[in-house]
């Protein structure tokens, strides 16, 4: 059977000590319940993301963006039970986009799903928008955390998109794919990745198809 983690995941992965690698597995491993249903997770910028794809579908109505914040608002006022720190994380993304990334002129694309796969272990990779920009396709990940990025997590990143989107025949060429750090208004492409890097990847690859059988529910 077939193991499957998100590309942000195995950047952890790379980027941890051994008993943060098997944690990170064991969340993986068993993130469905015993009668089968996935567990449900929270992903922390999912409004952001979603008022960013609309605002650019829309044509840059800036409106989209605003009334994506007033609705983030109203939430934050109407159930205050709720994770108040995360709503606001996402009207921080928000408006830092609408600030400083909104002058993007793209024509959104219907997102692929490209996968990276070495062995027994399949790396999804998909994008947070795929969109043409001038005549051009690029896929690009979105980034709005405060803290400044690990540079090999997005080299991680940006290389493993990179090798599934040739893999998907999906024409993007490497200074295409763009890791766009909202917060700190910073673009990292993969126009100078290191081909070596993609051996490391493998060798995660092999680590966590080892690791994996012996992961146990409570370990």
């Amino acid at each position: 059977m077939a193991i499957q983690i998100s590309v942000s995941g195995l950047a952890k992965f790379m980027k941890a000590s051994s008993a943060a690698q098997r944690t990170l597995l064991r969340n993986q491993k068993f993130q469905y319940t015993a009668d089968g249903k996935k567990r449900p997770q929270i992903v922390r910028y999912s409004e952001a993301r979603t008022a960013i794809r609309k605002y650019h579908e829309s044509g840059n109505e800036v409106s989209v963006l605003l009334t994506a914040i007033e609705a983030l608002l109203k939430k934050e006022i109407e159930h205050p039970e709720k994770d108040a720190s995360r709503i606001k994380d996402n009207v921080r993304a928000v408006n830092t986009y609408m600030a400083h990334s909104s002058r993007n002129k793209f024509t959104v694309l219907e997102t692929p799903k490209p996968k990276y796969q070495h062995g027994e272990v399949i790396v999804s990779a998909t994008p947070d928008l795929y969109v043409d920009e001038g005549g051009r396709k690029k896929l690009i990940k979105l980034d709005f955390s405060l803290p400044k990025p690990d540079e090999e997590v997005v080299q991680i990143i940006l290389k493993v998109m990179h090798e599934a989107a040739a893999a998907d025949g999906l024409g993007v060429q490497p200074r295409d794919l763009i890791y766009l750090d909202v917060s700190r208004q910073t673009q990292h492409s993969g126009k100078e990745l290191n081909k070596r890097l993609k051996r490391d990847i493998d060798a995660a690859c092999e680590t966590i198809a080892d690791i994996w059988p012996r992961i146990k529910q409570s370990s």
